[in-house]
């Protein structure tokens, strides 16, 4: 059935789709400006329902994990750094949120659920 616009309604999990890869560009974004991450995971919270039952739900999941693994991570790797043991935890951080976030784009992108 066609809107008033006279186009197909999108589905609830190509909705889903659009919106885990928006996520995770926030994500990405975010190792440069820091903020974008915020939006990203109250935008995961406010749709995980809404995803439920789509191969999307377990992306969002990963999207929450990611961001508070890493917020947390920070908080006790920045203070460390001035013992220098902090500098490669923070790579460390770094290299894994950029593992987890672009194999989740990927699997979002070709409509697969994501898998850790």
């Amino acid at each position: 059935m066609a809107d008033a616009s006279g186009s197909a309604p999108v589905s609830a999990t190509e909705s889903a789709r659009t919106l885990t890869i928006i996520i995770y560009l926030l994500y990405l974004a975010a190792l440069v400006n820091g903020l974008t991450a915020i939006v990203g995971v109250a935008l995961a919270y406010a749709k995980r329902e809404d995803a439920r039952g789509t191969p999307y739900d377990g992306h969002l999941s990963n999207a929450i994990e990611i961001f508070w693994v890493f917020l947390l991570g920070m908080l006790v790797a920045v203070p460390l750094c001035f013992v220098v043991i902090g500098i490669p935890l923070v790579i460390g951080l770094y290299i894994w949120v950029i593992f987890r976030t672009v194999k989740g784009l990927v699997r979002a992108i070709d409509g697969r659920p994501y898998n850790y």
